[in-house]
């Protein structure tokens, strides 16, 4: 029970944590802090439904999308408070999940990650040309409404937080245990009892309401919502990227990955762009071929080699004396 319920309580610890020193953090922080903190529960949704259930997507950007616009169009049009308007993006997010489910759910392997990368090309063309939304210009959020400094810094440490206590559930419960079942080998799965369907189903729509309520902190954090921006492919590519370079399937994998690539390779070199997807291209070849588990495991195998190698090490010696008193013994009698 303590081990189970460790993880949690540093997720608990880690949160409060962050709300406490809110006050203390300059803007520029602030504002890193949102953005690597949306990326992190983006990447954590992805986690979900790619490292525990097996369905690879490349669909990410189509639910942030429908998250930021949800939010921005109840916003803009209707007034209601902010936080209205960000359950707003999480109802709007599994709405499309659960009107794509069926067509989706029927695809297996390659053709439903391809499946999804259509359905984000396609709601992007669709937003660009829906005037109500703003067209390709999008629209702009009322900035009184707005969550903006530490508010909205404390609201993306919600939404990370709550993506991973999603992950740590799927990785702690029994129907993570059957997720990952179907993960490695559904027919088996299938023959064991496990609803196939309801499971890869739910993990689609829990893993949309996330991405969903990273899309309406992005909105927040934009003002300015709009297809190239929000609806931009590039929120499912890095959400890929980051989880395989972190390791997916693991509750800390999404983390290191935001940190490397985002933190690591964008943030540091900003006024580098070119060079910056250059070393993302290396770097995502590199774990692709020396670690395939990603990063995060690759520590931890080397950690537990060195600890075996140190304990081989302690224990040699004490086998040496014991041999070395047994001889004495011998040589007395």
């Amino acid at each position: 029970m303590i081990r189970r319920l460790g993880p949690a309580a540093v997720l608990l610890a880690v949160t409060v944590a962050c709300f406490a020193v809110t006050p203390a953090l300059s803007q520029g922080t602030l504002n890193l802090g949102v953005t690597m903190l949306t990326y992190l529960a983006i990447a954590q949704a992805w986690n979900v439904l790619a490292g525990y259930s097996g369905q690879v997507s490349l669909g990410a950007s189509a639910f942030v999308a429908t998250g930021g616009y949800a939010t921005g169009l109840m916003l803009a049009h209707t007034g209601v408070s902010w936080p209205l308007a960000f359950a707003g993006a999480a109802i709007a997010a599994t709405a499309l999940a659960v009107l794509l489910s069926v067509p989706l759910l029927r695809l297996h392997g390659d053709y439903f990650a391809i499946g999804t990368l259509a359905i984000s090309i396609a709601l992007q063309s669709l937003i660009s040309n829906w005037p109500w939304a703003g067209g390709a210009s999008g629209i702009i959020l009322p900035v009184g409404g707005l969550p903006s400094g530490g508010k909205l810094f404390q609201v993306a440490v919600i939404t990370a937080a709550a993506a991973t206590g999603v992950t740590l559930y799927a990785r702690q419960s029994g129907f993570g245990l059957r997720l990952a079942a179907i993960r490695d080998n559904e027919a088996a799965a299938a023959g064991l009892g496990v609803s196939v369907y309801r499971h890869r189903l739910a993990a689609l729509l829990v893993s949309s309401a996330i991405t969903g309520l990273a899309g309406a902190v992005v909105a927040f954090q934009f003002v300015v919502v709009s297809p190239d921006g929000i609806a931009s492919v590039n929120w499912s590519l890095n959400a890929v990227l980051m989880t395989i370079v972190g390791g997916a399937g693991t509750v800390i994998g999404p983390v290191i990955g935001v940190l490397i690539v985002y933190y690591g390779l964008t943030w540091e070199l900003q006024n580098q762009q070119t060079f910056s997807q250059v070393l993302e291209g290396i770097l995502l070849i590199g774990v692709v071929r020396f670690a395939p588990g990603g990063v995060w495991p690759l520590l931890c195998a080397g950690a537990r080699r060195m600890s075996d190698s140190w304990r081989r090490d302690v224990q040699e010696p004490a086998t040496e004396a014991l041999v070395t008193d047994d001889e004495l013994s011998k040589d007395l009698v």
